[in-house]
């Protein structure tokens, strides 16, 4: 069961360093650093701060949700739920991520759902303050703009390859992926089944593992349990583009 932490800690409320912040990792466009400090408190009083436990939803898609989510801490997925219980899962979100689950100027229906694949310290911040500071606040109104595009196109480009590239390509994109956006290292280890992995790769668990053995077999990568170590990279990329 999700926990609702102590609202006013320390670290949420220095403007300069609170999660408000630091919702980007230093690479990405901050948005919230053209906000006044007035605008910064005026969105953060109120907020919560949630942690939930390793397959907890955070947010569930067709539903309405008034908040945006800031993480802190751990890793979440993010997927569309399809028919007969097929999921996939379009991107894993980790610390300093900002979400918004698609609804933020859809009449807050939440487009995918989100869950913690490890323990996740989140805020949820009132969605309808940030829809209020993007009229009042047009420099706000731009960078929160980029964001939602920059998203949406991360997003198509996603379902394109999905679609249009062959099984062993699109398993070379999952590991490549987790390699280098999610944890920026060589061996990695993973908190996800092979039927996470699959979904990741828009295809069954048996097709998954079946690629991956000739993956192994052709030693362009090892594996021991969830233990992964990618040995040919450029033959890894040559696979992922060639699709």
């Amino acid at each position: 069961m999700a926990t609702i932490l102590k609202q006013d800690c320390d670290n949420c409320f220095k403007r300069l360093n609170g999660c408000c912040k630091n919702c980007f990792d230093e690479k990405e466009v901050n948005i919230f650093k053209c906000l006044t400090d007035k605008e910064l408190d005026f969105l953060i009083d109120g907020k919560q701060q949630i942690l939930y436990n390793a397959g907890e939803t955070i947010i569930k898609q067709n539903t309405s949700s008034t908040y945006v989510v800031c993480l802190k801490e751990g890793l979440a997925k993010v997927y569309v739920e399809g028919e007969k219980g097929k999921n996939l899962i379009v991107r894993l979100i980790g610390k300093l991520d900002f979400v918004t689950g698609g609804g933020l100027f859809n009449g807050n229906i939440q487009q995918f759902t989100i869950s913690a694949v490890t323990p996740v310290t989140a805020c949820l911040i009132d969605s309808s303050k940030l829809t209020m500071l993007f009229s009042e606040n047009k420099q706000f109104a731009i960078e929160l703009l980029r964001h939602h595009t920059k998203q949406n196109s991360n997003l198509l480009n996603k379902l394109v390859n999905l679609t249009q590239k062959y099984m062993p390509g699109r398993v070379a994109d999952t590991l490549l992926y987790l390699k280098k956006d999610i944890y920026k290292s060589n061996p990695f280890s993973v908190p996800f089944t092979r039927q996470d992995l699959a979904e990741m790769s828009n295809m069954t668990k048996e097709s998954f593992v079946r690629i991956l053995q000739e993956f192994k077999n052709s030693k362009l990568i090892k594996t021991k349990g969830n233990t992964f170590e990618i040995i040919d990279e450029n033959a890894l990329l040559s696979v992922s583009k060639n699709g």
